[in-house]
C-alpha cells in the first residue's frame, strides 16, 4: 500500500500527509548503501498508514458509518481516508482485536480448569479458604439482529453481560449494575459462551455465592449456560414469558370490542399470579382449558403452549427471586444489544458480512469495557 515517487514516501499519520525522503545514502566506514529512514518505516510493515492512525481509524469506524466516521477523522485529525479505506482499516482491526480477545478467553478458560483442581485438591486436604468469595455473578445472554449480504433473513449477533456489583439507585428500590464487562461475537454459540466465563473470571465473580443466568429462553443460551455456569439459577425473562402468555390469549378472540377486552382481562387476572408464583404446570393448564373447540388455532396460542412446556427449568417462583433481589427481566442485557449492535449496525440501508461484523461488534465491546473500567477506577 505504499506511495512511492521520486520525492519519497507519502504517510498517513494521525496528524496529516508527510513525506518521507527515501534517498540511499554510502556509509563513511563500511562502504554500503543503505537508506536512513527503513528504521522509521519498518513500523508500518510495508503500509502507508502508521499505527496511530489504524487505531483512531477503526475507533471512528466503529462507532459511526463510515463515510460519517472518515469526515470525523479528518476534522478531528487532518488525515484523509476515503469510506472504503477507513472499512478496511477497521475491519482489519476489529480481526485482530477479535483474535485477541478469542485467545485470552481460551486462556483464562484453561486456567480457570487448573484452578478447579487445585481447589479441589486443597479441599480434599481440608486447607483454609484464602479469601471470602463475592456475593454476586450476573449473566445476560441475548441475540440481536442485523440484515446480511450472505444470507437471507439476516444473522444473529449473539451478546453475553456480566456483572459483579450491584448499588441501589433513587428511593423506589431501583438498582444499578455498577461493574460489568460486555461481550459480542456473530460466531458460533460457544464463542460468546467462552468469552463470557472469561469475562466473569475477569471479575473474580466465578465462585459467587449468589449467580443468575437470565435469557430467554433460547436453545444456545440454555446450552451455554448450562456448560459454564451450571450451578447458577437460571432465569427465564419474566417479561418475554408473559408477552407469550398475553398474545396467545388476545389471539383467540382477536377483537377491540369491550366484551373481548373483558374477558382478556379475567384470563389475565388468572394466568398472570400462577405465572409469577412459578405455578406452571396450572398455569398451562389453565391455557390449555381455553383451547378453542373448533376453528384454526391461532399460531400464537401454539407458540406458547410449546414455550411453557420447553422452558419448565427456567420458569421458577418470581416472586421469591424478587424478594431475594434476584433480577427477573433482562433489561440489563437488551440495554447491550442497543449500545453494541443496533447503534452502529441497524442503520438504514446497512448490510453486514459475518467476518466484518465480528470485527466491529469486537471493537465495540472493547472500547465501551475500557470506558466501564476508566468510570470505575
Amino acid at each position: 500500500m505504499s506511495s512511492r515517487s521520486w520525492r519519497g514516501l507519502v504517510l498517513l499519520t494521525s496528524f496529516g500527509r508527510v513525506e518521507v525522503a527515501l534517498r540511499r545514502v554510502r556509509c563513511e566506514h563500511c562502504g554500503q548503501r543503505y537508506r536512513p529512514a527503513d528504521a522509521c518505516l519498518a513500523e508500518i510493515h510495508g503500509q502507508n498508514v502508521t499505527r496511530e492512525l489504524r487505531e483512531l481509524a477503526a475507533l471512528v469506524g466503529c462507532s459511526w458509518p463510515y463515510e460519517t466516521a472518515a469526515g470525523v477523522l479528518k476534522r478531528l485529525s487532518g488525515a484523509h481516508l476515503s469510506d472504503e479505506r477507513l472499512r478496511q482499516l477497521t475491519n482489519q482491526q476489529g480481526a485482530i482485536q477479535e483474535q485477541c480477545q478469542q485467545r485470552e478467553a481460551q486462556e483464562v478458560l484453561q486456567k480457570a480448569v487448573n484452578m478447579q483442581q487445585i481447589r479441589q485438591e486443597r479441599e480434599r486436604s481440608s486447607s483454609p479458604k484464602e479469601s471470602p468469595l463475592p456475593e454476586w455473578l450476573l449473566v445476560g445472554l441475548d441475540g440481536g439482529w442485523i440484515p446480511s449480504c450472505e444470507q437471507k433473513g439476516g444473522m444473529e449477533g449473539k451478546i453475553g453481560v456480566v456483572a459483579n456489583q450491584i448499588d441501589p439507585v433513587g428511593k423506589h428500590g431501583r438498582r444499578r449494575l455498577t461493574k460489568r464487562r460486555y461481550v459480542a461475537t456473530f460466531g458460533p454459540a460457544e464463542d460468546v459462551g467462552t468469552l463470557t466465563y472469561a469475562a466473569a473470571c475477569a471479575l473474580h465473580a466465578t465462585e459467587a455465592s449468589k449467580q443468575v443466568v437470565l435469557g430467554d429462553g433460547a436453545d444456545w443460551i440454555k446450552t451455554q449456560a448450562h456448560e459454564h455456569f451450571p450451578d447458577a439459577v437460571k432465569i427465564l425473562d419474566w417479561p418475554h414469558l408473559w408477552r407469550k402468555v398475553r398474545d396467545a390469549v388476545r389471539s383467540l378472540q382477536p377483537s377491540k370490542r369491550a366484551e373481548h377486552r373483558a374477558w382478556c382481562k379475567e384470563q389475565y387476572e388468572v394466568l398472570l399470579p400462577l405465572l409469577w408464583e412459578g405455578k406452571r404446570e396450572q398455569a398451562l393448564a389453565h391455557l390449555q382449558s381455553l383451547h378453542p373447540s373448533q376453528g384454526e388455532v391461532p399460531a400464537a396460542f401454539e407458540k406458547a403452549i410449546q414455550y411453557l412446556e420447553a422452558q419448565q427449568d427456567w420458569i421458577g417462583d418470581y416472586q421469591t427471586w424478587a424478594e431475594q433481589g434476584y433480577p427477573v427481566g433482562s433489561g440489563l442485557v437488551e440495554r447491550a444489544v442497543a449500545v453494541v449492535i443496533n447503534a452502529r449496525m441497524n442503520k438504514r440501508g446497512m448490510r453486514w458480512k459475518r467476518a466484518n461484523a465480528t470485527a466491529i461488534v469486537a471493537l465495540r465491546v472493547q472500547r465501551i469495557n475500557t470506558a466501564w473500567e476508566t468510570a470505575a477506577a
